[in-house]
Parts: C-alpha cells; structure tokens; sequence
C-alpha cells in the first residue's frame, strides 16, 4: 500500500503546476527630438593657399587678430584661395550668450596626407571669426587638403 501512495503523490506533483511567481513591468520609452535652426555663417566655405619650401620640417601657422605669424623657416607664405574672394574665415552670427560648439581639431585631408586645423573663435560684435592654428607635417606634399565640420549653438 505504501508503494501505491508514493506512486500515487508522484503522479499527483507531477500532474500539478509548480507554485511559480510571475514578475513583470510596464515600460515607457521617449525620444525628445529637437530640430536645429541653420546657422548663418558667410560664406561657408573658406580656406587658405599656403606655400611651404620642399622638404620642409614639422610647421605651424597661427591665425589670430594680429594676423598671421610663423617661426618656421619653411613657411613662405599664405594667402586667400582664388574663387573664394578672399574668405581666409567665416564669419558666423551668433546668439548672445549661446554656448558654441565646434570640434578642438579638424582634419584637412588629402588621400593619406593631412593638415590639421586648431580652431579659434574671435569675437567681432554678434559675430565670431574664425582663425585657429593649422599643422603641416614634415615633406607634406602639394595637394588640395579638405575637410568638413560642424558648428553648433545651443541657447
């Protein structure tokens, strides 16, 4: 008889359901989409003819509010680029107080070959200018050196 019963609860646990708790949540996903005005910045597109002695070393050139400075000796001379009267900068307008966004570096590429341009922002009334340091590398080759970047203002 007692096998009967123990054969029996097994058959009676094995036909039941075990005790189990179901847990769940309810879940709420947002996106908050914020579509960005066009900055005005005039002209858009600017830059520099720059001529560097062959074989040259490692040189940088500041751009700032004094103009145009550097010490290397491999350095001739930079000017604005033909077709982009005269736009060495851009001219960006601001709102007061907005903070500005724009990338500490910006890669100026030319196949494997880069300059790099350290910008700077200079203050003229509501409007910022701007100039920065620009890096060539040593032996760098002749070529045009593009890149794009983004400029932002968040107020």
């Amino acid at each position: 008889m007692r096998k009967y019963f123990l054969l029996s609860a097994v058959a009676l646990l094995a036909t039941t359901t075990a005790n189990a708790t179901t847990d769940y949540a309810e879940v709420t996903a947002r996106a908050t989409i914020e579509v960005a005005n066009t900055l005005n910045c005039t002209p858009n597109e600017f830059g520099w003819h720059i001529v560097v002695k062959q074989n040259n070393s490692d040189i940088l050139i500041t751009i700032n509010q004094s103009g145009i400075v550097s010490n290397s000796s491999d350095f001739i001379s930079l000017s604005e680029i033909d077709g982009l009267d005269g736009a060495t900068t851009t001219a960006c307008f601001f709102v007061e107080g907005a903070d500005i966004n724009i990338p500490d570096t910006i890669a100026l590429k030319n196949g494997t070959k880069e300059v790099v341009l350290t910008p700077v922002l200079l203050p003229m009334g509501n409007m910022l200018f701007f100039a920065g340091d620009i890096s060539i590398p040593a032996n760098i080759t002749a070529g045009d050196y593009i890149g794009t970047f983004t400029i932002s203002q968040t107020y």
